[in-house]
């Protein structure tokens, strides 16, 4: 099935189903074809934001640098939202309506839709071609930690997983010494982790802690999505150096961040 046929399909669907406090469109063009999003939630996102606002214009969207666009004309709301919003929690739907609104709940809404997109961020895929992947480092050579924790958890769906250094971002005042694409099926290791200083077996745990989120998935919990499992967290403990790797980040966390 063609994209524009298929959403054009799961837009009638979703219309048929969704309640009648879901009043206005709902656009899904701008998704890729191979995305798998579920109706009935993608139907309760609109329904809810309804309930909230009155009539509203969603459109999903995939774009990578703006995840939440709000407008209002002519007393109808219109939501350009990235798929990720998809099975939010009540409090960030809640978020997003009080952000189409403005007025005083303006900053707390901001802070939520922030907190939201910062812990879902595996959800925004980023285009990489395999030549623009670079494993070795000029301490660590990520595809050998790779290939040897890959051949340890021995799972069949580990065997398409790539790695790659990422980039320095613009500030320091957080970091995130790694990330797992899903639809990729790419793990980035942040490039000050590539350093003397920093031992081989806390580099291994980001890896192993990466390969972890493709074998054990986020889920939807109730109203929100829980991205550490508790399967996910009991095979984390079970990193031969777990708890010196945890008490080596704790200890050099300032180094990182002042650089």
């Amino acid at each position: 099935m063609e994209q524009q046929d298929f959403w054009k399909w799961a837009q009638r669907r979703a219309e048929k189903k969704r309640g009648a406090t879901a009043t206005g469109d709902l656009d899904l063009s701008e998704l890729p074809p191979d995305l798998r999003l579920s109706i009935p939630q993608i139907q309760s996102l609109h329904a809810e934001l309804g309930e909230q606002l009155g009539k509203v214009a969603l459109i999903l969207t995939d774009n990578r640098r703006r995840m939440v666009s709000v407008r209002k004309k002519k007393g109808r709301h219109r939501l350009r939202l990235h798929h990720m919003f998809v099975g939010c929690g009540e409090d960030v739907v809640c978020a997003l309506a009080d952000l189409a609104r403005g007025g005083e709940q303006l900053d707390g809404a901001r802070e939520t839709i922030k907190d939201y997109i910062s812990h879902n961020r595996d959800e925004i895929s980023f285009d990489v071609e395999p030549e623009e992947l670079e494993a070795r480092g000029e301490v660590h050579d990520l595809q050998q930690i790779l290939e040897r924790w890959r051949d340890h958890l021995d799972d069949e769906s580990l065997d398409e997983v790539l790695i790659t250094w990422g980039r320095y971002g613009r500030g320091r005042r957080t970091i995130r010494f790694g990330s797992y694409d899903f639809d990729r099926k790419l793990i980035r290791l942040h490039p000050a982790l590539d350093q003397e200083w920093v031992p081989p077996f806390f580099v291994e745990f980001i890896v192993y802690h990466e390969l972890l989120h493709a074998l054990y998935p986020p889920k939807q919990a109730s109203s929100r999505r829980v991205v550490h499992t508790p399967e996910f967290r009991q095979m984390e403990k079970r990193f031969p150096r777990y708890e010196e790797a945890i008490a080596w980040e704790r200890r050099n966390l300032p180094r990182f961040l002042e650089g």
